[in-house]
């Protein structure tokens, strides 16, 4: 039926059937809008004060159910000690009569802080709206958090106190102007400059604050620096409330704002009364330093002649005594090279050409020109016709001429023993030879001044008989044995006893040790100098455990190998150091 033949009430019926789909249409779209809201949205019944709708976004907010939010007061949404507050702000403003609080286009919005369901305070920005639902009036209100913005707020309020405090505990007196001329901020050295609080100075202008002469005076130098766009410093003797003339330092610059647009100026002024009295002060003893400074040259000069020939004549009496010294010096030295020869002709030959040690090294290096180190080595046949040899290194009090003069005591001690009195067995050696430095020294005397001695370490080596092997018998008065046997380092130690001290016991009777020789074994003797010597990263000294370990390493190299690790790896590790004391080490082995 076209429309032009329908009747009036047919097509009034169809008017409101159309107008019924639109407002459920509408209504849909709200609960949708309303449902899907990313803020939290409340309905609050304003006769009870009760709430009577909520969306999702409120659940979580709130972090409750729909069920435990509706039906429940408005004061329950906030914090006890604050909820009446608020209420009272929401019934105030939800009243037309105050019309300051609500306007009927825009309702009305506030600050507040909601409770969570943890006991969660969070700090909300509130709008508001009315709306009647039938004979009732309905407030819907959305909650936007704003715990982000709140911190931020107190981190710039922080930081605006802090710099407050910072500019107050400067001595130097600070100010802000705006391009006016009107104070925006000073510090409390300012303040007490102007004689004014703070309160009566932001605000104002230099004409308000200051004496006219002086005021204009501030305002040209702001307005110069605002025209040159570059900061300037100027001086200015002022005068305090208080009557103190001081003069002041002051520096002026633009300041801008975010766009670089010029917002006024800044100053900083600092008090160099001091500094320029200082400068007068300097200035005036130069100018009378250097009145006095002519004399004062004339005398030096003439000072300086007459001590110029007094060492001119020191020189030449310098001269002749110096050569006196260094001809002392060269025969001295003298002595001691023709010392070094004796001494060295003392020492054996262990360069491994001997037939009774063909495996063999031996590193000899004093630290002077001659030492207080020695070793010695004797062979012969023993009484059941079998070769034999004795093998001696002994380290001798100090070092240089003293050590070398005990060097020869010890030699003469030895050979004594071993080739006039045929004794071989080396602690026996080593009992004789402790009498032989006492008593030559005079030092089992109390009245003798000396108290000097050695260590020493001995190995007897000899044949067994209808055998290729050999023994070999140790005996140390503090100087111990080491030796390798299948890549393993043992080590034998010398008797807690030295030779030929006041305190050493005549009667005193040294340790023999006997060990089976293999063809397996390496032996090493060696004076305290190698051990004790500075060096490396820490400075520390070379110590018993490196050693052992350097000597477990190179024990299967040949023996002229040997000699140049273990001459290497003590220089190296010395460094720079200074030798600290005579170095005697003696390797040796017997392959068949």
């Amino acid at each position: 039926m076209r429309d032009e033949e329908k009747n009036k009430e047919q097509l009034i019926e169809e008017l409101k059937e159309l107008r019924q789909r639109l407002v459920e249409l509408e209504l849909e779209e709200y609960r949708v809008a309303f449902e899907q809201a990313k803020d939290a949205i409340l309905w609050i019944d304003t006769d009870r004060g009760m709430i009577v709708n909520c969306n999702k976004a409120a659940e979580m907010l709130l972090e409750k159910k729909r069920e435990e939010i509706v039906g429940r007061l408005q004061l329950t949404l906030h914090p006890p000690e604050k909820a009446e507050y608020y209420v009272r702000i929401f019934k105030i403003q939800t009243d037309r009569k105050y019309s300051f609080a609500y306007e009927e286009k825009y309702g009305f919005a506030y600050e507040g802080e909601i409770i969570t369901k943890s006991k969660r305070i969070v700090p909300v920005y509130i709008t508001a709206s009315v709306a009647s639902m039938g004979d009732k009036k309905i407030i819907q209100q959305t909650f936007h958090k704003i715990t982000k913005y709140k911190h931020l707020e107190n981190v710039l309020k922080k930081s605006i106190e802090f710099t407050e405090r910072l500019n107050d505990a400067i001595p130097y007196i600070i100010f802000c102007k705006d391009i006016d001329g009107i104070y925006e901020v000073c510090n409390n050295a300012f303040s007490e400059f102007a004689g004014l609080p703070k309160s009566k100075i932001l605000g104002r202008t230099d004409s308000e604050i200051f004496s006219k002469e002086l005021s204009e005076e501030f305002r040209e130098k702001d307005k110069e620096v605002l025209k040159l766009l570059k900061a300037k410093s100027t001086g200015k003797w002022v005068t305090y409330p208080d009557g103190r003339k001081i003069l002041l330092d002051i520096f002026r610059t633009i300041y801008y704002g975010p766009d670089d647009k010029i917002l006024g100026t800044i100053g900083i002024a600092r008090d160099i009364t001091d500094i320029r009295r200082k400068e007068e002060a300097i200035r005036e003893a130069d100018i009378a330093n250097r009145k006095h400074l002519g004399e004062a040259f004339k005398k030096a000069t003439k000072n300086l002649m007459v001590a110029q020939q007094q060492l001119n004549q020191k020189n030449v009496k310098l001269n002749e005594t110096l050569k006196k010294i260094e001809e002392a010096n060269r025969k001295i030295m003298d002595s001691i090279r023709y010392a070094k020869v004796i001494q060295t002709s003392l020492l054996p030959n262990l360069d491994g050409t001997n037939i009774y040690m063909p495996d063999s090294f031996v590193i000899w290096m004093p630290r002077d020109v001659v030492g207080g180190d020695i070793f010695f080595k004797d062979a012969f046949t023993q009484a059941d016709g079998s070769k034999a040899f004795v093998l001696a290194v002994v380290d001798c009090t100090g070092h240089g001429v003293p050590g070398a003069f005990m060097t020869m005591i010890a030699s003469s001690g030895l050979r004594r023993i071993i080739k006039d009195e045929k004794c071989y067995n080396p602690a026996k050696i080593l009992k004789k030879l402790n009498f032989i430095v006492k008593t030559s020294l005079r030092q089992d005397r109390k009245e003798t001044l000396s108290d000097d001695g050695l260590d020493a370490a001995i190995c007897l080596i000899s044949d067994i008989k209808g055998s290729e092997e050999k023994n070999l018998t140790f005996s140390g008065a503090r100087l111990p044995l080491y030796y390798v046997q299948n890549g393993k380092i043992m080590i034998i130690k010398g008797d807690r006893q030295s030779i030929g001290y006041k305190r050493s016991d005549l009667n005193f009777d040294f340790t023999n040790r006997k060990i089976r020789i293999n063809n397996s074994m390496s032996f090493y003797m060696a004076t305290d100098g190698y051990l004790d010597q500075i060096g490396g990263e820490k400075n520390h000294r070379f110590g018993t455990r490196r050693f052992k370990t350097l000597i477990e390493e190179c024990a299967p190299l040949p023996f002229i190998e040997q000699r140049e690790v273990f001459i290497h790896i003590f220089n190296e590790y010395k460094g720079k150091n200074e030798r600290r004391d005579d170095v005697t080490l003696i390797g040796f082995a017997f392959k068949n």
